[in-house]
C-alpha cells in the first residue's frame, strides 16, 4: 500500500486513527502492531511472516544476552538477520549470474531455470537493521532488554517508517 493511494488515505489511515486513538493507553501499541501488520499485509501478504519472526529472534536474542549468554544471543541475531537479508537481497542475483555462466559455456541451465524468482519483502532492509540496532544496543548495555512482545513487535512493525526508515536506534 502506498502512502498516497486513495485506499491508504481515506480507507486505511481513518479506520486505523480511529482505533488507536479510541484504544485505551494499554492497548495502543497492540492498536499500532495490528494495524502495522495489515499495512504490511497489503503489499506483502505472503511474507509477512518474516517481519513477525524476524521481531521474535531479536526479542529472544535480547533476553539470551541480558540472561548472561551475551555473545550467543549477539550471534544468533547477527547470521539470523544477516541470512534474511542475503537470501531476499542476493539469491535472485546470485541465480542471474549462474545462468549467464551456464548459457556462455552452453551447458544445461535447467535447474537454474526452474527455481523461481524471490520476492523481495518490501522494508527489508530497515527492519533488518533496527532489529539489529536494538540486539547490539542490548548487548553493549545501552538499553535494557524489552520484555514485552507486544511492545518491541510495535516498535519494529510500525508502518509509518517500516516502509521509508530511517532506521532508528532502539
Amino acid at each position: 500500500m502506498v502512502f498516497s493511494s486513495t485506499v491508504f488515505l481515506f480507507l486505511f489511515l481513518p479506520v486505523f486513527l480511529l482505533v488507536y486513538f479510541l484504544s485505551p493507553n494499554k492497548f495502543k501499541n497492540i492498536a499500532l502492531l495490528i494495524g502495522s501488520l495489515i499495512f504490511y499485509a497489503w503489499g506483502e501478504n505472503k511474507i509477512v511472516a518474516i517481519l513477525i519472526i524476524s521481531s521474535v529472534v531479536d526479542f529472544s536474542c535480547g533476553l539470551i544476552i541480558e540472561k548472561g549468554k551475551r555473545k550467543l544471543g549477539l550471534v544468533i541475531s547477527i547470521i539470523f538477520n544477516l541470512s534474511i537479508l542475503v537470501f531476499y537481497k542476493y539469491l535472485n542475483f546470485a541465480f542471474d549470474n549462474i545462468l549467464q555462466l551456464l548459457d556462455l559455456f552452453d551447458l544445461g541451465s535447467s535447474f537454474v531455470d526452474s527455481v523461481s524468482q524471490v520476492a523481495l519483502p518490501i522494508g527489508i532492509s530497515f527492519f533488518t537493521f533496527q532489529t539489529m540496532s536494538y540486539t547490539i544496543d542490548v548487548y553493549r548495555g545501552k538499553v535494557k532488554a524489552n520484555r514485552n512482545i507486544i511492545d518491541f513487535a510495535a516498535y519494529v512493525c510500525m508502518f509509518p517508517q517500516l516502509v521509508a526508515g530511517p532506521i532508528v536506534r532502539y
